[in-house]
């Protein structure tokens, strides 16, 4: 029986001597890990390990009755996407993401749907819109969906009234003159049915919206978190500083910073699994 399901590799470390271990986001298995034995050995089509890499388009066989299951099969589904510079990092920073707070096999394919044209639009566009549109589509698809027409006491938003965002109660209303000493996360109503607008179209939002709205999904997303801090987001800004310029050119290093931050983002996350199921026979 052919139990091919599409997947994207969300990261990647070495296993033994030939092998790798990978965690894998699958239409069907949802997020998963996975172990190939052999992955660089040279076979028609190019090596397994060629093949696993994240933003690349896969259908994959899974095989096995542990957490950790076994990769018997892989093909490319399309051709795989080349992300550069931010691109880059911001693929990293969703992979990471999805690492971190989706539970194993649950199967949510809204959110895989989701993810493929996040990373399509990466390729395509600047990553601002792209992130923020998945981060609401993530906390959609777990159940934490933001509420953008009641403030935390059923109350319809204003339009001329203040808010803060707590990831708990959702918005809550700021009288004047009761901010908090340094607060400056807070939303006017008009802002607030502007995300909302944006939310659900195609609706316009400038740049400084989009950075307040980051704000936002930020908060929302830190609950899910449980206070961990992402890789990926302290070595973006590490290589922001050090280039000094917008972007980043696609080279050598480019290259060797995916590699360095699959095996970063898999470290945790699949050896928390391996140290239980590698031990059984995986057949």
């Amino acid at each position: 029986m052919n139990n091919e399901q599409p997947a994207w590799v969300l990261s990647r470390k070495s296993y033994g001597d030939n092998g790798l271990l990978v965690e894998i986001f699958g239409a069907v298995s949802g997020r998963c890990s996975g172990v190939v034995r052999g992955a660089h050995r040279k076979r028609r089509g190019g090596s397994m390990a060629s093949l696993l890499q994240p933003f690349q388009p896969l259908l994959i066989s899974l095989v096995g009755r542990s957490e950790l299951k076994a990769v018997r099969q892989v093909e490319s589904a399309s051709v795989g996407y080349r992300l550069r510079g931010d691109a880059l990092m911001s693929g990293l920073y969703l992979n990471e993401l999805l690492t971190r707070v989706l539970p194993r096999f649950d199967v949510m394919p809204e959110l895989f749907a989701a993810y493929g044209r996040a990373i399509d639009s990466l390729n395509e566009t600047a990553p601002d819109q792209t992130l923020r549109r998945f981060e609401l589509s993530l906390l959609t698809s777990l159940g934490y969906q933001i509420n953008w027409v009641t403030d935390d006491c059923g109350e319809p938003i204003q339009l001329a009234s203040r808010y803060r965002y707590e990831s708990e109660r959702g918005f809550c209303g700021v009288p004047v003159g009761s901010d908090r000493p340094g607060e400056v996360l807070l939303y006017t109503g008009e802002q607030i049915a502007s995300f909302a607008r944006w939310s659900e179209a195609d609706a316009p939002l400038s740049r400084e919206a989009l950075q307040r709205l980051k704000g936002i999904t930020r908060i929302a997303l830190s609950q899910l978190m449980a206070g961990r801090a992402l890789h990926t987001r302290s070595l973006f800004r590490g290589l922001k500083q050090r280039q000094g310029v917008p972007e980043l050119d696609a080279t050598a290093e480019e290259r060797k910073q995916v590699a360095d931050s699959n095996e970063l983002l898999g470290s945790s996350e699949v050896e928390g699994v391996s140290e239980s199921a590698t031990k059984e026979d995986l057949r």
